[in-house]
C-alpha cells in the first residue's frame, strides 16, 4: 500500500514536488518590507495570512488543457497550485466572526496581497471601501511601473516585452509627466484615472509567470514635516497580477453550490446517526450503563481539542484584527461548537462501550486496559503493529482510488479548508485534528455503525454489508481530512472502499487496531504538505510527526515483545456492571426473603365447626415487617378445641423490618397452640427485648378463641385496637393496661381482656397499614374509618373471605395500589 502511494503521488497529491516553502511569520516579514517601498507604514496596520491550496483551479486546469498533465509537473511550472493570501487592515478592526482572510479584506482589509509558495508576490488587490496606502513617488508613469514591478516585485522586465499600456478615458501621459493637470482632480485618489501596464514574457525564457499587470492610479499625497506641508505627486497600486495563461485572475473560482441529492441524502443520514447516538446514550445514562470517568474525560477531550484547534487558528491567524466584540463572539461560538461535539463524543462513547460489551466485540479488553493506565500490554503491542500497517493498505487503497478516478486530492482539515499551514504551532494542531477525527470515527462512525448493524439485523452477511455502505456515506461527509475535486458518486465509491477496508479491520481485529490505522492513514496524507520543504518550521512538521508515527510500530514490538499479557490485568469489571450484579444480588436476596417470609404464613386458613377465618398481607415493598398466624389446636381426642390468632407489626419498611418479623413470628408460633395469649406475649418479650435493636419496635394484637366456651382472649401489644361487630354495630376492643410494644421493656407482664361471641359476630385484627393508608390528595383512611366500614359490609351474608376481600379491594381503591405501609387483616366469623 505504501509503494503504491509513493508512486502514484507525483500525479495525485496538489502538493507534489512543491511543499510549503514559506511560513506565515516569513510572508508578513516580507509584507512588512514591502510596505516601506510602497510608501506606507505598518504602524497602526496588522497582517492575517494564510495558506491555501486551488483544487477548483486546478481541476479547470485539468478539464483545458489536452493529454494528461500531473500535479508534480504542474508544480514545477510553477502553476500556483498554493499560494499565501495576506490582508493588511487597521489593528482590531474585525469586530465580527470571520472565517477567511477574503472575507476579512472585503470587511476591513486596506489591501490583498497573494504570494507564491516560493514568496514571490503574484496577487495585490485594493479595496474599494478602504484608503489605499500605497504611494509610489514620481512624474512618470514608465518610471514608477518600472520601479514597482522590477525592483519592488522582483519580476525582471528585461526578460519581458510591453504590451501597450491602457488608460481610462483615453488620456495619454506622458513620461514628463504632461498633461498631469488635465488628469487629477482635488480628490485624486477616488477620481483619477486608472493606467493598467501589461507584459508578456520573451517565449525563449523559461523561468517565471508569462503575464504580468499593474494598475496604477495618479493621486497627490500632503506630507507634514518641520516646515509644513509638502505636496508630492505619484501613484497608488490599484492591483497587480503575475500569472500564466492558463491561470485565472482569480485564483479561488468556485464550481457551482448546488448540493446534490446524494449529498443532502448522506447529511440526512449524518443527522440520523446523531439522533441516535444522542438518544441510545441518554438511554443507557438512565439504565444506569455508563463509565462516567470514561465518558466524561472523552467529552472533555473532545471539547477541549476542538475549541483548542480553533482557537490556536483564529489568534495566530486573526487575532491582530479582532476587536473586543469579535474576540468575545469567537470565543462564545467555538465554546458552544466545542462542547456540542464533545457532548456527541462522551455519547458516540457510552453507546461503542455499551454494545461492544453485549456484543462482545474484539479489543475490548485492550480499552479497558489502557482505560487502567495498562499500556505495556502483548495484545495491546500487537494491535498497534497490525494497526500500521493496515493504515498502510490504506494509503494504498486510496491512492489508487484517486488516480483510477483521474483526480487529485488536496487537504481539509476543517471548514477553512487547508488551515494547518497557517498555523505555526503544527505539530500541537495537527495531532489535536487526527486524534480528535479518529475518535470521532473511530467510536461514533465505524465502531457504533458496526455496532448498530449487527444489533438490529440479524444476518452476519448482511449486517457486514450495510456497515460498509453506511460507513463509506458517512466518511465522505464527515471527519474526512482531505478533499478531492470528485462528484459526490465518485467521493462515496472512494470513500466505500476505504470503509470496507477499516469496517473489516473493525471485525476482524478490534477498535484499537483500526483507530490505529485510521490515524497513520490521516497523519501521513497531512504531513504530506511537509515533506522535502527547506523551511525549518515546515521541515519540522513533517519530521517530528514521521517520528511519531513510526514511533507506533517500534512502541508496538517492544509492547509484544516484553509486555505483560491482558490475561494478568484480570477481567474488568465496569463499575455499572457491578451495580448491575449488586443490584441482582440485592433482588436475588429479597425474593428469598420475601419466600421465606410468605411461607411463615398460613396458605389455608383452619376449618372448623362454628367459626369461619380469613387472613391476608399486602406488603408495600417487596418484603414487609407485617406477619399474621392463625393456629386450630386440639384437644386429646384430636377435636379442634381453640383458634389463636396473631397479627404482628414492625417498625420501617423492607429487610430492615421483615428480619424481625421473621424472628417473632418463631417465637410466637412456638407457644400459640398450648399457651393463652398473655402468657405468650409476656415469656416471648424478654429475648425480643434482648435480641433487637432499641430503634425496632414490634407491636402485636393476639386473640384465643374456645370453640366450646364461645369465650374469646385477647391482649393488644401496642397494635391497632381490635374491632368487634355485633348486632350491625362494630366498636373497638379495649384491653387492658400495659400495652408497650414487644421488646420495650424487659420485664412487661401483659394482661387480657375475655368476652363472649355469639353467632353472626364479627371479630376483626388488622395492621396499622389499614388506617394509614392515604389518597391521591394526601388523606388518610384513618383509625374510626375501621370500623365504619366494617358496618358498611354485610357481614352477615358474606363469608370471612368475602369480608377480607372486601376491606383489601376498599383499601387498595383508597390509596390507588400505592400502599403507604404493610397492611395485614384478620377476620373472624362466628
Amino acid at each position: 500500500g505504501v509503494v503504491i502511494f509513493i508512486s502514484l503521488r507525483s500525479q495525485i497529491d496538489i502538493n507534489a514536488h512543491a511543499p510549503i516553502q514559506e511560513s506565515s511569520s516569513d510572508i508578513e516579514e516580507r509584507i512588512e518590507k514591502l510596505a516601506n517601498e510602497l510608501g506606507f507604514s505598518m504602524d497602526s496596520l496588522t497582517i492575517a495570512s494564510t495558506f491555501e491550496q486551488h483544487g477548483n483551479y486546478l481541476k479547470m486546469i485539468e478539464d483545458s488543457l489536452p493529454g494528461q498533465i500531473t500535479t508534480s509537473e504542474l508544480n514545477k511550472k510553477e502553476a500556483h497550485l498554493q499560494s499565501w493570501t495576506s490582508v493588511i487592515a487597521e489593528k482590531g478592526s474585525v469586530n465580527d466572526m470571520v472565517v477567511s482572510t477574503g472575507m476579512a479584506f472585503e470587511s476591513v482589509g486596506k489591501l490583498g496581497l497573494r504570494f507564491s509558495n516560493y514568496g514571490s508576490i503574484i496577487r495585490l488587490t485594493s479595496n474599494e471601501n478602504q484608503a489605499n496606502p500605497t504611494f509610489i513617488q514620481g512624474d512618470s508613469l514608465e518610471d514608477a511601473a518600472f520601479n514597482v514591478v522590477n525592483r519592488i516585485f522582483g519580476y525582471d522586465l528585461s526578460n519581458y516585452e510591453a504590451i501597450e499600456s491602457q488608460l481610462n478615458d483615453s488620456l495619454v501621459i506622458t513620461s514628463e509627466g504632461q498633461s498631469r493637470n488635465n488628469i487629477l482632480s482635488k480628490d485624486a485618489d477616488t477620481n483619477s484615472p486608472l493606467i493598467t501596464f501589461e507584459w508578456r514574457k520573451n517565449p525563449l525564457i523559461n523561468e517565471g509567470p508569462e503575464l504580468l499587470s499593474l494598475t496604477l492610479q495618479p493621486m497627490v499625497k500632503e506630507f507634514q514635516n518641520g516646515n509644513g506641508f509638502s505636496t508630492k505627486f505619484g501613484y497608488s497600486i490599484k492591483s497587480f497580477t503575475a500569472r500564466n495563461e492558463i491561470e485565472p485572475v482569480d485564483l479561488n473560482i468556485s464550481f457551482s453550490d448546488e448540493i446534490p441529492i446524494f449529498s443532502f441524502v448522506a447529511i440526512v443520514l449524518a443527522i440520523i446517526l446523531a439522533i441516535l447516538t444522542i438518544s441510545i446514550g441518554i438511554s443507557n445514562i438512565f439504565k444506569g450503563k455508563v463509565e462516567w470517568r470514561r465518558s466524561l474525560l472523552m467529552f472533555a477531550l473532545i471539547a477541549a481539542a476542538i475549541f483548542g484547534w480553533r482557537i490556536i487558528f483564529y489568534w495566530d491567524v486573526y487575532g491582530n484584527l479582532l476587536g473586543g466584540q469579535a474576540q468575545f463572539i469567537i470565543i462564545l461560538n467555538n465554546l458552544l461548537y466545542g462542547l456540542v461535539v464533545g457532548l456527541y463524543a462522551a455519547m458516540a462513547y457510552i453507546c461503542w462501550e455499551s454494545f461492544a460489551r453485549n456484543q462482545k466485540n474484539g479489543q475490548l479488553e485492550l480499552v479497558d486496559a489502557l482505560w487502567q493506565r495498562k499500556i505495556f500490554v502483548k495484545e495491546t503491542g500487537s494491535a498497534l503493529v497490525h494497526g500500521f500497517f493496515i493504515g498502510g493498505i490504506l494509503l494504498g487503497v486510496f491512492a489508487l482510488g484517486v488516480f483510477l478516478s483521474d483526480t487529485f486530492y488536496l487537504q481539509s482539515d476543517s471548514q477553512f479548508g487547508f488551515s494547518e499551514g497557517s498555523i505555526s504551532l503544527k505539530i500541537l494542531t495537527i495531532n489535536i485534528t487526527a486524534w480528535s477525527a479518529v475518535w470521532l470515527i473511530g467510536f461514533g462512525q465505524i465502531g457504533f455503525v458496526y455496532s448498530l448493524c449487527k444489533h438490529w439485523i440479524k444476518n452476519n452477511l448482511l449486517f457486514i454489508v450495510i456497515a460498509f455502505i453506511i460507513s463509506g456515506l458517512l466518511l465522505s461527509v464527515l471527519g474526512r481530512l482531505i478533499a478531492t475535486p470528485l462528484s459526490i458518486w465518485y467521493d462515496f465509491a472512494l470513500f466505500t472502499a476505504l470503509s470496507i477496508v477499516i469496517v473489516s479491520v473493525y471485525h476482524k481485529f478490534g477498535i484499537v487496531t483500526s483507530n490505529t490505522a485510521w490515524w497513520v492513514f490521516v497523519s501521513v496524507l497531512m504531513m504530506m504538505p511537509y515533506i522535502g520543504s527547506g523551511n525549518v518550521e515546515m521541515a519540522s512538521a513533517w519530521w517530528v510527526q514521521g517520528f511519531l508515527i513510526f514511533g507506533i510500530p517500534i512502541f508496538g514490538f517492544i509492547s509484544h515483545r516484553y509486555g505483560i499479557s491482558v490475561s494478568e490485568i484480570g477481567d474488568y469489571i465496569p463499575e455499572y456492571q457491578e451495580r448491575i450484579t449488586q443490584h441482582l444480588r440485592v433482588e436475588k436476596e429479597i425474593e428469598i426473603a420475601r419466600e421465606s417470609q410468605y411461607k411463615l404464613m398460613p396458605v389455608q386458613p383452619p376449618v372448623g365447626e362454628g367459626f369461619d377465618v380469613y387472613g391476608f398481607f399486602l406488603p408495600s415493598f417487596e418484603v414487609g415487617g407485617d406477619y399474621f398466624d392463625y393456629v386450630l389446636s386440639r384437644d386429646e381426642y384430636g377435636t379442634p378445641s381453640a383458634l389463636t390468632m396473631v397479627v404482628v407489626d414492625v417498625s420501617g419498611k423492607a429487610m430492615r423490618a421483615a428480619m424481625p418479623a421473621i424472628f417473632t413470628s418463631g417465637l410466637l408460633l412456638s407457644r400459640m397452640k398450648e399457651d393463652n395469649p398473655d402468657t405468650i406475649l409476656t415469656n416471648v418479650n424478654e429475648p425480643i427485648f434482648s435480641r433487637t435493636d432499641k430503634r425496632t419496635f414490634i407491636t402485636c394484637a393476639i386473640a384465643r378463641y374456645d370453640l366450646n366456651s364461645k369465650e374469646i382472649s385477647v391482649v393488644n401489644a401496642g397494635h391497632c385496637k381490635p374491632v368487634l361487630k355485633k348486632n350491625g354495630l362494630a366498636e373497638f376492643i379495649q384491653t387492658p393496661d400495659p400495652r408497650f410494644p414487644l421488646g420495650f421493656r424487659a420485664d412487661t407482664v401483659y394482661n387480657a381482656q375475655n368476652f363472649k361471641l355469639k353467632k353472626g359476630d364479627v371479630f376483626l385484627l388488622y395492621s396499622d397499614g389499614l388506617p394509614e393508608a392515604v389518597n391521591d390528595k394526601d388523606e388518610r383512611f384513618g383509625f374510626d374509618e375501621v370500623p365504619r366500614l366494617l358496618e358498611r359490609i354485610d357481614t352477615e351474608n358474606l363469608s370471612s373471605n368475602e369480608i377480607a376481600q372486601e376491606i383489601k379491594r376498599t383499601v387498595q381503591k383508597f390509596s390507588n395500589y400505592q400502599l403507604a405501609d404493610d397492611t395485614t387483616v384478620i377476620c373472624l366469623k362466628v
